[in-house]
């Protein structure tokens, strides 16, 4: 049995380290999915006054807004040892970008129409992660490096 003791923790550890990572990382993903499913497969409310679509609207604002708190909830926690999880959210952070720049280019180029409501969600979107990406992982960074120089004058 000793055997099956010294297995459980580094499954458990695996286990927590996957929760940490799709806590800290999971938010880019999950609005991707969102933005792929709402303009690739063209999910558009079926509404039939202006309350209603302006209703929709709210809630794709409230979505975006939740993103960029989650972001930046990740940012405050992350670790401040090493470069490797700063480098790691930046390249996660831009998968929602670069979802809106397709679609933004295949709308543009006219091989993919896009109807109001999913142009609203792309402006949004981009606006969403414009913040996440510039200002969020600048201030990440910003933080990085003050706690390293912090440590390192504590350290002499």
């Amino acid at each position: 049995m000793p055997g099956s003791h010294a297995h459980r923790p580094a499954s458990g550890a695996t286990a927590r380290s996957m929760i940490e990572f799709v806590g800290a990382h999971g938010a880019p993903v999950v609005l991707s999915v969102l933005l792929w499913w709402m303009l690739w497969w063209g999910h558009t409310p079926n509404v039939q006054t202006t309350d209603e679509a302006m209703r929709h609207v709210f809630w794709v604002g409230v979505i975006a807004l939740v993103y960029v708190a989650l972001q930046a909830r990740s940012v405050l926690a992350q670790p401040r040892r090493g470069v490797v999880h700063s480098m790691i959210g930046i390249l996660v952070s831009l998968l929602p970008l670069f979802v809106v720049g397709f679609a933004m280019f295949e709308w543009m180029r006219g091989s993919h129409p896009l109807n109001v409501f999913q142009v609203i969600v792309m402006a949004q979107a981009a606006l969403a992660t414009l913040i996440d990406v510039v200002i969020l992982n600048w201030f990440g960074l910003r933080l990085s490096k003050l706690t390293v120089d912090a440590v390192e004058r504590h350290q002499r």
